[in-house]
């Protein structure tokens, strides 16, 4: 279409290189082109900076006020000692906690030891711990040495996660605790190997180092072993239990070292802990100063062997225990010429009387090898046996101990495995006994008893308690009489505030309390009397009256931590209290 605007002189005025021209606004940006990049990039940064400030804020998880987190440990420490520190997480919420896991954040010259129960880092820095009930509490004990500079204060921290049961977001509460790092003067060390073949001996030293500018004079070393661990020697002779050494004089700069050999028992992979307490002996007390310990990690052995004994808590005189003892090659080699040996300790053991085949019985050691035993010849792989035998008790205490266990100890070896494997001990507790007796006098009034007249009785209870001490021990007794006759005559008067008679339930109770042990064989029994007044009606007449009924005692014993009961006597009667009286004139009414 042709241009109607412009003719053609006006058209061919127009230069060919002509272009419109730009918007303002462009030239401004091309002028200023950096200027507006940097200020571009800078509130990018902002964005990004803001974003991720927000988003950290709102992704911290929320926090309960009734689940509460407390950490307990010294306030003070020598540098290069031990502590021990307590964890205690409470669960005061409505519901119960799940996922929780315990995260530890501890300060430079903290060396992470041990930790119940196990953490899930060899560091102890986190753990993961089990549902926690709504109103329960858990605790996780942490221990490590803490080093530093004189009054240096270290900070212990530790953070708890958990889910509600019935809502699904985060929580955490958070705590931590302060320790002030004192001046070093004695350094207190455990060592030995990590893994232990279970049953079998090792050896871990305790050694004491005096770092301080002073002398120290009367020090001793008192340890604490676990469950499963038998003591075996110890290059400086125990002053007293295997765990208690005097170790004098130690002078600055000098170290002591004290070497224990023995074995631990337990499951495999088990974790077993030593703690070693070093004092000073003041006033002849021991006095704890700083604290070690080590924990040893149970391996299985090749050559296995246990012991277990049925009854399998506590016996009583007179019972029979029967032993047995399995064992086992776990190893990929066959083993010959096995030799078991057991040691029997405890002074109610009746020793003439253990019945062992194929033992070889020495007194209180038994021994079975492949001489006396076909099957202890070879022992294949993976190939196990058993061997039982029976160890009566005597029918009564020859000693005045107290707390009396009866230990059976094993041990198994072979050609290849000439190094003992010992089994866990097997312990007994011997279990007390009460003893109740009841004994009746006539006193006044018709004998023999007549219809409607009164006959008065004397009864008296007599009550022993054999080798461990009772609490919260009582006699009970019925009385099928009329509540009249109940006389509340007491002698000694000393026990009218122990024994009273309940008219509404017909019984007496004879609230005893406490009763030491061989009350009624070192020391008198204890006693009381009583009176009844027994008056017959005429449905009696002919007929032995019964004076009291379901009479026995009950006890619990300390040591075994059960409750006992003397023998119940179901009646007593005119008859049975055998009194010389009613004997001669006749125990039946009249």
């Amino acid at each position: 279409m042709d241009d109607q605007i412009l003719d053609d002189q006006a058209r061919s005025d127009i230069p060919q290189d002509f272009s419109k021209p730009e918007p303002v606004w462009k030239n401004f940006i091309k002028k200023n082109k950096v200027i507006i990049a940097s200020a571009l990039a800078v509130v990018l940064i902002i964005g990004i900076f803001w974003f991720f400030l927000s988003r950290s804020s709102t992704s911290n998880p929320p926090q309960s006020q009734n689940v509460i987190l407390l950490v307990k440990g010294p306030n003070q420490i020598t540098s290069g000692n031990e502590a021990e520190y307590t964890v205690v997480y409470r669960n005061g919420e409505n519901a119960d906690l799940v996922g929780v896991s315990l995260e530890m954040l501890y300060p430079t010259g903290f060396k992470f030891k041990s930790a119940t129960p196990a953490p899930a880092s060899s560091t102890g820095s986190s753990f993961n711990l089990p549902i926690l009930k709504q109103g329960e509490d858990g605790t996780v004990v942490i221990r490590g040495k803490l080093s530093g500079s004189t009054s240096e204060e270290k900070e212990i921290r530790a953070r708890l996660n958990y889910r509600l049961s019935n809502f699904n977001s985060e929580f955490v509460v958070s705590e931590s605790i302060h320790t002030t790092i004192l001046a070093p003067n004695l350094v207190l060390d455990i060592n030995g190997p990590v893994d232990v073949v279970n049953g079998q001996d090792t050896t871990f030293s305790v050694t004491i180092t005096n770092v301080s500018g002073n002398q120290f004079e009367n020090l001793a070393i008192q340890l604490v072993f676990p469950v499963g661990f038998s003591f075996t020697s110890s290059t400086i002779r125990a002053t007293k239990n295997n765990n208690y050494w005097v170790l004098g004089l130690l002078e600055t700069g000098n170290s002591q070292s004290l070497d224990i050999t023995g074995s631990f028992t337990g499951a495999d992979r088990e974790e077993k802990l030593v703690r070693a307490d070093l004092g000073q002996i003041i006033s002849n007390n021991f006095a704890p100063q700083i604290v070690s310990t080590a924990s040893f990690r149970v391996i299985p052995s090749s050559l296995a062997l246990t012991i277990t004994a049925q009854p399998q808590s506590y016996v009583k005189l007179g019972d029979t225990i029967t032993y047995k003892l399995a064992y086992m090659n776990r190893g990929s080699i066959g083993l010959s010429n096995l030799v078991i040996d057991v040691t029997l300790n405890g002074p109610v053991l009746e020793l003439s009387r253990v019945s062992a085949s194929n033992a070889i019985i020495n007194g209180s050691q038994l021994t079975w090898k492949a001489a006396t035993l076909s099957n202890l010849s070879i022992l294949s792989p993976n190939e196990r046996g058993e061997i039982t035998f029976t160890v009566p008790l005597k029918q009564q205490l020859t000693s005045n101990l107290k707390n009396q266990t009866i230990r059976a100890s094993a041990s198994i070896s072979s050609d290849e495995i000439t190094n003992p494997t010992r089994a866990g001990d097997s312990e007994l507790k011997l279990i007390s006994n009460l003893d109740l007796s009841i004994t009746g006098d006539y006193v006044s009034g018709a004998a023999p008893m007549q219809v409607g007249q009164t006959t008065v009785f004397a009864m008296t209870l007599l009550l022993s308690n054999l080798s461990n001490d009772l609490i919260n021990t009582e006699v009970v007794a019925s009385i099928p009489l009329p509540s009249s006759a109940w006389k509340n005559v007491i002698i000694p008067d000393s026990e009218s505030g122990r024994l009273s008679y309940d008219p509404n339930s017909g019984k007496i109770k004879w609230k005893i309390g406490d009763l030491v042990a061989f009350t009624g064989k070192f020391t008198p029994a204890l006693k009381v009397t009583f009176q009844l007044a027994v008056t017959p009606t005429e449905s009696d007449r002919g007929k032995t009256m019964t004076l009291l009924s379901d009479l026995f005692a009950t006890g619990t014993d300390t040591f075994v931590n059960q409750i006992i009961e003397s023998v119940k006597t179901s009646l007593v009667t005119v008859t049975s209290i055998n009194d010389e009286v009613m004997n001669l004139k006749g125990t039946s009414v009249e």
